[in-house]
């Protein structure tokens, strides 16, 4: 029967603003296999579906430096280490678009990456968003606000100009979601 790995020795290699990277030092339960690790330690995050009154899809369309590319994506961001998932997706909410709602439910979670990353991405669904204010961005941030129908985010997944990663496993919790 599969087992968790043993740990032998956890190190702190690097600190940065967005994740701490560790290597682990660990063996499997009989011993045989062993080997170092990278690890990166994340905060979790939130994506946020959110829906105004005529029932199109809030999205951000915005520049990511990892791809050094444009997505378009939903609201999503960092759960600060004092907030709860919900607090944050409702703060990233108004931050990221100026809208806000009062129904929320909760989709689930995903593993980011459980390769090397220790981190999980909460869903929520926020309906009958209204805008009540200007975006608050970040200060390197810049977004673009997208309304767009399910029709349309069927086309653009197809078309792959949606390929965002945590965007694709959260329509699949929220197609799950649905009667």
């Amino acid at each position: 029967m599969l087992k968790k790995w043993k740990t032998n020795n956890y190190q702190h290699i690097l600190k940065t603003f967005v994740f701490n990277y560790f290597k682990a030092d660990r063996e499997n339960s009989t011993g045989e296999l062993k080997g170092s690790f990278d690890i990166l330690e994340c905060r979790n995050w939130v994506n946020v579906f959110a829906f105004n009154e005529r029932d199109e899809l809030i999205l951000v369309k915005q520049y990511r430096h990892g791809i050094d590319d444009l997505t378009l994506e939903t609201v999503a961001g960092v759960i600060e280490s004092s907030e709860e998932p919900l607090t944050a997706a409702k703060r990233e909410l108004l931050e990221e678009t100026g809208h806000c709602s009062d129904e929320w439910s909760e989709l689930g979670r995903v593993s980011a990456n459980p390769a090397f990353m220790n981190n999980y991405c909460h869903y929520f669904v926020a309906r009958n968003c209204r805008e009540v204010s200007a975006q608050d961005l970040d200060p390197l941030e810049e977004i673009e606000v997208l309304k767009i129908s399910m029709n349309e985010v069927e086309d653009k997944i197809r078309s792959g100009e949606i390929h965002h990663s945590l965007f694709l496993a959260g329509i699949g919790l929220l197609k799950n979601s649905l009667p």
